[in-house]
């Protein structure tokens, strides 16, 4: 009798001591199969766009004297009918959108408001005053690099202080990120950046930006 209990508990024990070998290969081989998941910093990278002023088409065309693209008729920068010389400076910076990436670049600029003279009872018109600056921009041989909505968490990337402490954000507004619109003229020493939201029926802000690429020997 004692001798069959003891047969009885050997067998049980290889019989566990086997399951336990079969569960935990088992389980070996499902961990092995899980996919790698991607270095989150990689997907990033991958995702975001390479701009290249190279690739922007230089323009030969007289752009003119500074800011060289004017509002529409009945329209102002500002309230005053002429350009402002406050509101140039001959060296300042502003983020610009391209592809949704907000890029800072560093130059001669002029940021102003888009008014509309509502004396003959009519407000601001967002489609005309956008057809009026887009078909100037190209004649001129602008490139639009922007015409998508740029992502909050670029705002937060670059953070308030840059954008609307030292005001290098004029052309952005947070509630408009879906209609900023960018573009760049180039010429043989100068690359023409200009930036604008339009707020239909109300204003809209602009900045043009002049950088001068001569290469100083």
């Amino acid at each position: 009798m004692k001798k069959n209990i003891g047969i009885f508990i050997v067998s049980f024990l290889i019989f566990s001591c086997n399951n336990s070998a079969k569960k935990e290969q088992s389980e070996g081989k499902v961990i092995d199969s899980l996919p790698k998941i991607e270095n989150k910093s990689d997907a990033k990278i991958k995702t975001n766009v390479d701009f290249k002023i190279d690739d922007i088409a230089e323009s030969t065309a007289e752009l003119g004297v500074f800011p060289y693209i004017n509002p529409p008729e009945n329209y102002t920068y500002g309230y005053d009918k002429n350009i402002n010389k406050k509101d140039i400076r001959d060296f300042d910076r502003e983020y610009f959108a391209v592809a949704g990436k907000l890029i800072p670049v560093d130059g001669k600029t002029f940021k102003s408001t888009i008014e509309k003279d509502r004396s003959d009872g009519k407000r601001f018109n967002s489609l005309l005053v956008g057809k009026n600056f887009e078909e100037a921009i190209l004649d001129l041989g602008g490139v639009n690099v922007n015409n998508v909505t740029v992502p909050k968490s670029e705002i937060e990337r670059i953070g308030n202080t840059e954008l609307i402490d030292k005001h290098y954000g004029f052309s952005i507004d947070y509630n408009l990120l879906d209609a900023i619109k960018t573009y760049i003229i180039k010429t043989k020493d100068k690359e023409i950046w200009i930036q604008y939201y339009l707020l239909n029926d109300e204003s809209g802000a602009i900045t043009i930006l002049e950088k001068n690429t001569n290469k100083k020997t």
